[in-house]
């Protein structure tokens, strides 16, 4: 069993091309499991365990974005504290949605997304900092972030530019394109159509609340509120006093709200718990607990599409 404590949890602020774009330039990128997509070699992997999806995080403050982009692998949220407003299309204007801590949301392969933190500031949170966490499909997560061409071509303007490898070079702090690799191309023709058609009809297919009842939450399953074939099964469990709990696949646990005892271990709001395949654990739950379990799936990590 391994632990990441959430007040352990080592954030990267350069993470992707949009990092010097105002109005994107505060947000933070956590990989908690799994390598990610990060563009940037200052990411911090915090386990770099294959259980079949990547368990990553978004934190940021009131106000800001985070850019229109798109990933060949399902893209699940799970927000954590504040309120968030997602939105989709290639420019998008295609739908929205808002969600509150608790609520869960599953955006499809092959449509560019964003989301922007929409918390309203107060006394005890003057910055309106909130956090999501986010599972992705895959032990590579589909090979990394395509991007909205137009948020390319304003990173650009601001000194940062994406390689066709991948690698994030910042020209503004005086690093420079190495010789014979080249930006990669923003999708263009026939590929960026395909793109802005791949939009949310009906939010409520991809949208679980907190408020809603069943604990399945995302699965092939006829009884869950989410049915997809990402690669993995999310499932929520609140307010039980214990729960025996054995896997032959690798399982991860994601508390959102108070904790939970396992075996001598103390998880409290926030940690994410990996358990290796065959680990036996009896999980003794608080009263007002949430807990989020994420298992790795026999379908693949592919493609998912509302059109």
């Amino acid at each position: 069993m391994d632990i990441v404590r959430f007040n352990e949890m080592i954030p990267c602020r350069t993470a992707f091309i949009d990092a010097h774009t105002p109005g994107s330039d505060q947000k933070e990128n956590y990989t908690i499991i799994g390598n990610g997509v990060s563009e940037s070699p200052d990411q911090h992997v915090h386990l770099s365990k294959t259980p079949g999806f990547n368990i990553g995080a978004a934190a940021q403050p009131a106000g800001c974005t985070n850019s229109l982009h798109s990933h060949r692998t399902a893209e699940v949220f799970i927000i954590h504290s504040g309120k968030w407003r997602f939105f989709w299309g290639l420019y998008g204007d295609k739908g929205e949605v808002v969600l509150d801590p608790g609520d869960v949301i599953s955006l499809p392969t092959h449509m560019f997304r964003g989301f922007e933190n929409i918390t309203e500031p107060n006394e005890s949170n003057p910055n309106g900092y909130g956090f999501m966490f986010a599972v992705l499909g895959g032990n590579d997560s589909g090979g990394g972030v395509l991007w909205a061409p137009q948020v390319i071509e304003t990173a650009q303007a601001h000194g940062l530019v994406l390689l066709e490898n991948g690698l994030l070079i910042d020209t503004h702090n005086g690093e420079s394109i190495p010789d014979g690799m080249l930006p990669r191309k923003p999708l263009e023709g026939t590929d960026l159509v395909a793109f802005d058609q791949n939009n949310i009809a009906d939010p409520s297919r991809v949208l679980a609340r907190k408020s809603e009842s069943g604990n399945l939450i995302l699965s092939t399953s006829d009884t869950a509120k989410i049915r997809e074939m990402p690669g993995f099964e999310i499932c929520r469990t609140s307010g039980f006093e214990t729960l025996e709990l054995k896997h032959s696949n690798p399982a991860v646990l994601i508390c959102n709200e108070e904790g939970f005892q396992i075996g001598d271990q103390l998880i409290e709001k926030g940690d994410v718990v990996y358990l290796d395949a065959g680990d036996f654990s009896t999980i003794e739950f608080s009263s007002a607990c949430e807990v989020f379990l994420v298992t790795p799936t026999l379908d693949p990590a592919g493609p998912t599409k509302y059109l």
